[in-house]
């Protein structure tokens, strides 16, 4: 973890060296207000303007995380 004040801004700093490195991460974020986790995804696509990003699993399915909704991001090691 990048250990930063704002967290919106530190997940999209572990989702933009994941992505740009090609990494799993290990992702818990609200979903219906409950918890969610997921572990070794891969974020596909990252939209700034929206706070959107794409993540995928091995069984190919793209989930769509809002960044806001992310509590913890870190990648997998």
């Amino acid at each position: 973890m990048y250990n930063l004040f704002d967290d919106i801004l530190e997940h999209s700093i572990v989702l933009a060296d994941a992505l740009k490195r090609n990494w799993s991460i290990e992702v818990l974020f609200l979903k219906n207000n409950h918890h969610v986790r997921y572990k070794y995804v891969v974020p596909v696509y990252l939209d700034h303007e929206r706070n959107i990003v794409q993540l995928q699993r091995f069984d190919e399915r793209i989930i769509d995380i809002n960044i806001e909704d992310i509590i913890f991001c870190e990648v997998m090691t």
